[in-house]
């Protein structure tokens, strides 16, 4: 073999033996890099009974589910569809001694950002809207998911990659609100539930909590409860929530309190007014002829699927709107509702 030729040969070998060490240690140094990454904790869920930091790992271990998802904004922008891939929150609270009823699931992001979950929402049971034009379609079932991957990507080494995705059940195309969606997940508390109480005044003195509420607009399907679209500010809010002839019927001396919510029509037809008051000692008054069995008078306790805030900045715990109630009349932070015979 001529020199020239041992040269070329030993240059090779060279040239493959670098690469190879290389390679090597390119692979050994991605290996170990997402390795360590995936066990660094990216979550801690404070339960009930217990409270357990996350690994990426150990999050990624739990049976996934992946899915098309997509969500509508308050601006009526849909974003989406994206397939997003992660671990049931019910599953992960599991972990911590589950949620009871009476028991609410603050998701924390890392800018401070809160949104609570009842367990109604854990099950899925939130507004859907068209994955086109963003019509309102009814009540849809998805299953909620903390999400670690997105489009086949997990963002490795970032403290807020999970997030949470309402992944449509038996592969529905329908989206749901952008507010629930909270992203940059780190930190989950199991809390009690943040109840409210309006309280009736009528033939009967009764009252209403936050958890009845909720309990009543699941009854049978969620056949009483009732949705109405607002435009705020630019916005398209989704109100949720109760006829108000239903909650008079719960004092209105016809079975008072029952859970089928019967209405006194009689007494309505006699006539009387209904004065709602709130926080601030506002007050409006309607009359019975006009709300009597009539769905478009709205009490409404839940904004793009999250209950009202109950305190000074917020609307809650009820507020008054629907297709017969005028501007003037959508009275928020209602706390008492009045019957007043004529």
């Amino acid at each position: 073999m001529s020199y020239r030729n041992k040269f070329l040969l030993y240059s090779l070998v060279s040239v493959l033996i670098a690469s190879s060490i290389g390679l090597g240690v390119y692979f050994g140094v991605f290996f170990e890099k997402e390795n360590g990454e995936t066990n660094q904790i990216v979550l801690t869920i404070e339960g009930s009974t217990s409270t357990k930091n996350f690994t990426l790992a150990e999050i990624m271990s739990f049976p996934n589910i992946t899915g098309f998802a997509g969500y509508r904004k308050s601006t009526g922008t849909l974003v989406g569809p994206n397939l997003y891939k992660g671990a049931e929150l019910n599953v992960l609270l599991d972990e911590v001694g589950g949620i009871s009823p009476g028991e609410e699931l603050e998701v924390i992001a890392d800018d401070g950002y809160k949104v609570s979950f009842t367990s109604e929402m854990l099950n899925g049971n939130l507004p859907s809207y068209d994955n086109e034009t963003g019509e309102y379609l009814g009540i849809g079932n998805f299953r909620i998911i903390l999400a670690y991957e997105i489009d086949g990507i997990i963002d490795y080494g970032n403290v807020g990659l999970l997030r949470i995705a309402a992944i449509p059940i038996e592969g529905e195309d329908y989206y749901t609100d952008g507010s629930t969606w909270v992203k940059e997940v780190t930190r989950m508390s199991v809390t009690s539930d943040s109840s409210w109480i309006v309280y009736l005044y009528g033939i009967t003195n009764d009252s209403i909590d936050k958890p009845t509420f909720e309990a009543y607009m699941h009854i049978n399907d969620s056949e009483l409860r009732l949705v109405y679209q607002l435009e705020e500010g630019g916005r398209i809010n989704t109100y949720e929530g109760l006829a108000l002839w239903r909650i008079i019927a719960i004092f209105d001396g016809e079975l008072a309190g029952s859970l089928d919510i019967t209405f006194n029509d009689s007494l309505a037809t006699a006539g009387y007014n209904v004065v709602l008051k709130n926080l601030l000692e506002e007050e409006i008054t309607l009359r019975s002829e006009d709300i009597a069995r009539n769905d478009s008078y709205i009490l409404a306790a839940k904004k793009n699927s999250i209950f009202l805030k109950n305190d000074v900045a917020g609307e809650g715990p009820l507020k008054l709107v629907g297709s017969s109630v005028a501007p003037l009349q959508m009275i928020s932070k209602i706390v008492e509702i009045w019957l007043f015979l004529d």
